[in-house]
Order: structure tokens, then sequence, then C-alpha cells
């Protein structure tokens, strides 16, 4: 057996420290290693994320200057193909090819060609679009470790060929035995080759060799190391040698068609917290997400072709996808900062979607307004209009009586995909009433009854009922979470079976609005927990809307608890389906053996349905920025918030708004009656319409880009061609069945 040293110095671009520290760390890691190859020519260094070589560049040019000699020497390799080491499970698909694209981009600049290897070795899970991407970018090969750190069953593979959803794209994957901080230790050796599954196929491991996390690279001890374990004692050790990763694949790859084949996720049976830690950082990740979007949407939408720069802002969204951003597993002041920049930067991209909404005719109508559909879908939705901008005349609008006694306009246009309209504040359409109890909500299309505990009981949808539990509630549910180790990233087992602390109080809800537009009902502040910490519920339904709405307002005081939001169903399908970026992914729903119980908690992006055994039918529960989920036995539960304290203590104490939706799982668009996949609810739900209320313009236009039919066909991303004069348009299918649009 053989063993491939490359030296490295896996770099947290946040963890343990902020941002500005990082740029420190990496000048000292690379002063390091430069001085290493002046003294071992044989000596070779990997390193990823073009952050870091732009710093580099802009603050040491001599040192990048000497970096740059050293590539062109083959000493020295910038793989990787990602922007940085990004989480795959919670940004949008979008992100993800943002990652791709920019980070290619950039490695050529440096570089002078792109990189042939995707370098992600510390991230907890990889969805499984990504061989389907990589492949589509011309990106062959994959390197990770972490899936090895599963704690219920193997891996079974550690060299293979990952497949994509699509069941065609394919990308060369290892999966190194001997980590990303390799220490050149005979031990170390030993065991890295009697553990490399592949070993009848492929005699050769790559180590990713030097300290890491907080950089600092290899050091002369572990090279020396290395040059005396070139030759194998008596032929029972390894032999070592330094090489790059462009040639350890290419010699992998010339066993690829004997290695094993896997599809699907790669998802990792630890660290099963990390789609809920710092909520309210998730919550501005896909603040920014919707605003970056709505942005590049209205460019396409108002025909505006003027050259868009928008590297910049998607460069610093990118960075905030580092895979100990998102996981939220960093210190507070990470967060701080990262949560301003994120706000400010999509407060910057809407204001300046407005600012660029092209001029027509000119009229001076004081009672006009602009709304623009951002999303490449037809929908109906609730408008909030300005009060300034309403006419003195309330004869034509629709209003909505509040307990307050205020009375508020909730004008509702229905608007095609990508268009605009303008909306007449004086003649607006009437509206369906809706009708509210306090224990029942109605609006024509979905009914809701509540129990004496104010939870949702019963549900109906376009006549047809939900089938839950005939003997339990939904309920809100308060655990003990105290994970054995990594207080951040994990959550134990024992969190699936503790339910004497569900939430069951007698809570009274009152109407709290009620009109032909949007009715709701409210309950009461709610004592949870033994520190103080309340829960306000609403419930609403919107006109026309097939969901039920649920919102909280949390004071969270707690320590080491998780509230979550459970509904036992009658649903019993073998699979329970979750959103994932580009795609879904079905999981097993009742566990038969080790490895579908090791999933106790789940990522979900953005929604997650349980079925019935035919998988059309069943019950979704959509979300605003949650992505924590678990389904079995019928019961689909929701992670709202945690409480860790390790590494920051402050982790998620304070106010938080919790919005996520009750529905009808749907598979493919439908007319009559009117309805959307879920997948495409999950952004329709949640992702606001622009309202310009100095519109300049009495024009309406129609769609820029119109499709007859989408069937089960999900257009995720629209914008600008950077490079001709057009659109570049992004979809995907989201059932698993073939369609035609």
């Amino acid at each position: 057996m053989k063993i491939c040293h490359v030296g490295h110095a896996h770099m947290d671009l946040v963890w343990l420290w902020p941002e500005r520290v990082t740029y420190k760390k990496i000048t000292h890691t690379f002063s390091n290693v430069l001085q290493l190859m002046d003294r071992y020519p044989e000596f070779t260094f990997t390193m990823s994320q073009p952050p870091l070589y732009y710093h580099i560049k802009e603050k040491e040019p001599e040192m990048a200057a000497k970096i740059a000699d050293k590539m062109k020497g083959g000493q020295w390799e910038f793989t990787g193909a990602l922007e940085v080491e990004a989480d795959t499970q919670i940004p949008v698909g979008e992100g993800l090819v943002r990652c791709i694209l920019y980070g290619q981009e950039r490695i050529k600049q440096v570089r002078g060609k792109k990189s042939d290897t995707v370098w992600i070795p510390d991230c907890f899970g990889y969805t499984q679009c990504l061989p389907q991407l990589f492949s589509l970018s011309d990106i062959p090969n994959f390197f990770t470790t972490k899936i090895l750190w599963s704690t219920v069953t193997k891996f079974p593979h550690n060299s293979f060929v990952w497949i994509g959803a699509d069941g065609e794209s394919s990308v060369l994957a290892h999966l190194s035995v001997a980590g990303y901080n390799g220490q050149v230790t005979m031990k170390e050796s030993m065991l890295a080759t009697r553990n490399y599954s592949q070993a009848d196929v492929h005699n050769e491991v790559l180590s990713a060799t030097g300290y890491g996390d907080g950089g600092g690279g290899p050091n002369e001890d572990q090279i020396e190391r290395s040059m005396r374990m070139k030759r194998s004692f008596g032929g029972q050790t390894p032999t070592c040698q330094w090489g790059t990763v462009d040639s350890f694949f290419q010699r992998l790859s010339l066993v690829k068609e004997d290695l094993p084949v896997f599809r699907g996720e790669l998802y990792l049976e630890y660290h099963r917290a990390v789609h809920t830690t710092q909520s309210n950082f998730k919550y501005n990740l896909r603040y920014c997400e919707r605003a970056l979007q709505t942005r590049e949407a209205m460019r396409v939408i108002g025909a505006n072709y003027r050259p868009l720069d928008m590297k910049e802002s998607w460069e610093r969204y990118l960075f905030a996808l580092f895979h100990d951003a998102t996981p939220g597993s960093s210190i507070h002041t990470v967060y701080q900062e990262l949560n301003r920049e994120l706000c400010s930067l999509a407060e910057r991209q809407v204001q300046s979607a407005i600012d660029e909404w092209p001029r027509l005719d000119t009229l001076d109508d004081a009672n006009m307004v602009v709304v623009v559909n951002p999303l490449p879908c037809s929908r109906t939705a609730v408008l909030e209009i300005p009060a300034d901008v309403l006419p003195t005349s309330e004869a034509s609008l629709l209003l909505c009586s509040t307990e307050d006694g205020n009375n508020n306009g909730y004008p509702v246009q229905l608007l095609d995909g990508q268009a605009y309209a303008c909306v007449d504040m004086k003649g607006l359409i009437s509206s369906p009433s809706l009708s509210a109890t306090p224990t029942s909500l109605d609006n024509g299309v979905v009914h809701a009854d509540f129990d004496e505990y104010g939870q949702l009981r019963a549900m109906s949808v376009h006549g047809k009922q939900l089938l839950l539990s005939n003997d339990e509630s939904a309920s809100f549910a308060l655990h003990k979470d105290n994970p054995e180790a990594y207080d951040a990233w994990d959550m134990d087992h024992h969190i699936v079976w503790m339910k004497e602390n569900a939430i069951k109080k007698t809570i009274t809800l009152s109407v709290h609005a009620c009109g032909p537009v949007l009715s709701m009902l409210r309950s009461d502040p709610i004592h949870i927990g033994q520190n103080g910490s309340t829960i306000v519920i609403e419930y609403s339904l919107h006109a026309y809307e097939d969901s039920l709405r649920v919102g909280c307002s949390v004071d969270w005081k707690e320590k080491h608890k998780t509230l979550r939001y459970q509904i036992p169903t009658q649903y019993r399908g073998d699979v329970a389906r979750f959103g994932a970026p580009f795609n879904f992914v079905d999981r097993v729903a009742i566990p038969q053996g080790h490895k579908e119980e090791a999933q106790w908690e789940v990522p979900g992006s953005r929604w997650a349905s349980v079925l019935d055994g035919s998988m059309s039918d069943g019950l979704s529960v959509i979300t605003q920025s949650k992505y924590g989920f678990r389904a079995k036995q019928g019961t689909l539960s929701l992670t709202l918030l945690r409480s860790s304290t390790e590494p920051d203590p402050k982790a998620d104490e304070g106010k938080h708004k919790v919005q996520f939706a009750i529905t009808r799982h749907r598979n493919e668009y439908s007319n009559y009656p009117r309805w959307s996949p879920t997948a495409a609810k999950a952004d329709e739900l949640y992702t606001p319409l622009v309202v310009l209320t100095n519109p300049s313009s009495k024009a309406t236009t129609s769609p820029p880009i119109e499709f007859t039919s989408l069937g089960s066909v999900v257009v995720s991303w629209v914008m600008p061609s950077n490079t001709v004069h057009g659109y570049c348009i992004r979809l995907h299918e989201t059932a698993g069945i073939n369609t035609e649009i």
C-alpha cells in the first residue's frame, strides 16, 4: 500500500475566531509553507478557498508572488473548485451554483486554470444534487473525510463513484481514511491503509498532512518522517511519497470502472443539530438569498439590460456559507458580525432592485402602485400597502378588522410568474369572506379546528381532510438537549423519545383579525421552561391560500433545551420526503434497521412531507427559514429553537419570530383547484411581492418568460445573462417523475 501525502492547512474562515483573525492565521501559515518548500524540494502543498489567496494578494504582494512561483514549479496546488468550503444542505441550490462559478473563476485567475477537484474535507453532510452540479461544471473529482465520523453505521466505501439524483451524473469520490490533519506517524499510516475499503482495487490513500482547523500546516518533523517512510519496512508498512491532489485522482481514475457506485445523499450520523443552531443567522441567510433573487429577477421582469455587477454581493453571501458559519458552530462575535452584514446586504439588494426599476409612461396618480412578483410562478398573495398611499375613500378597500379596532387594507392581486401589474387603489377586487372563531378558521379553501390546548386538531384543504391522528393533536414540545459532546453541533438520540415535556397547557385562542383577506387567532403569552421563556402562538389564513400559517413569537431564555413542533398523522408511507437544494430527498419513515434509526434528525431545505403509500398525498410543513426535521412512524416534527452554550454561550438567547405553514402535499402544479407543488410553495409563502409606491407608470406587461405547463418542475432562479442579450433560467424537477413543460 502507498500513501500520497499532500501538505495541507485546513483553514476555518470563521469558527473560534472572527474573520479578521483568519487572515492573520493564513499569513503565518503560508509563510511557514514557503520556507519549508525552500528546504524540502519534494514537499508539496494544497490549499483551497479563494478569499485567502486574494487577501494575500492584496496585503502581502511579495508573498503572493512567491506562491505564484511555487505553483508554476508544481510544489503548490490551488485546489477546491468552490469559493469557500461551504455547507451544502442549508443554502438554496443557486447558492451552491454561484459557489462553484465564482470559486472556479477566481481559482483560474490565480492558478491559470480551473480546479478539477472539489475539496470539502470538513462538512456535516453532503446533499445529493452535488454530483450533478459538479458534472455540469466539468469537475470530475470530490474529496472529503467527514462521513467517517458517523457513529452508528460505517459508510461502506472510501473510493467510489458518486451518482447524482438524476441517475446519470457522476463524480469520482475519495473519502480519505487519513483525515485532513495528518501527522505522518507509523500508527496513523498503518491504520489508514488497513482501513481502506478499496485496497483490492486501488492501493493508494490520499493523506492531507499538517495541522489544521486554525491553519498552521505541516512542520519539519512530519516532512522528515515522511522521507524516512519512503520504503516499506519488511513489506509490512506502507510506502509514503509527496504528491498532488490532481495526480492522485488521475491514478484513481484509471480504476474508476472497478470502483463501487453510490447514489444518494452522504448523510452524516453526527452533528445533527447544525440544521437549527443560531436561528437568527439562518433567518438572515435566507433573507439575503431572497433579496439576491429579487434583485436579479426584477431586472429580467423590467427588461433592464444594463450591465449588472453583483460579484461583491454574491461573494459576501458565499462567505457566510462557510461550513462553520451556516451550521451555527462559531463563536458569538462571528454571528454578531455576519448578522449585521447579511441584513445590510439584503436591504441593499431590495433597495437597488427598486431603484433600478425602469420608468415607463409617466402618470401622476397617487392611487397607483406597481406590484412585482419576483418568482417565476403564478401566485396569490396578500400585499402590505403603506398607509400613506391608501385613498381617502375606504368604500372599495378590502378591510380587515383587528382586535385593536384599526382597519387595515389588505389588497389581493393575482400575478403571473415573473410579472408586474399596476394596482388601482380605488378599484380593488372584492374577496370572499373569511371566518374565525376561538376554535376554528376558514377561508373557503382551508378549514382548521383547534382543541382546548390551542393546538391543531383537524384540517381540510379543498374539502379533503388531512389525515391527522385521531388520538393526539399537534403540539409544541420542549425537550432537554444535553449532547454528550459538541454542544452546538449535536443532538443526541434521547431527544426522540423524551415526550414528557410536550406543552399541554390550557390555551385560550382569541380572534385577533377577521376580514375578507386575513383571519387570525392569537394566544396569550404561554410560559414554557424554567427560566421565564414565553411563546405567543398565531394561526392565520389568507384569502385564497391553501395553507394554514403558524407564527410563534418566542422570548427564549432556556439553556440546553430544544423547542419542537410535532404533528402526529395517519400517513404511513414507507418514506417521507424532504426539501433539498435543486431536489428532494426520500428517507425511510418506518425504520427497519440501525441506518434508518440513526436519522433521528435530518436536514430539509425549508419543507418536509409525510406521505401515504402512493406517495402522491400527504401532509407538508413549509418553513420560512427552518431546516431540521424528523419524520418517523407518521409523525412529522420540526425543530424550531435550541439553546447550546458552546462555543457561543449566548446562542439563540432573546426574541424570535418563527413562521411555518401546514398544507396538503402536492407533487405537481394544478389549475383546478389552483395549487403549487410543495417545493414551489416553499418559495411562494415567504418571498414577498415588491410594492412600488411611486411607479410613474400605468403600463402593464406580460411575463418575459412564460410557461404554459410546468408539471412537477420548479423554476428556481431567473437572471439576466452576463454574456448575451437574454436570460438564464434555472429549473429542476421536484417529484422524481417525467414531466413536460
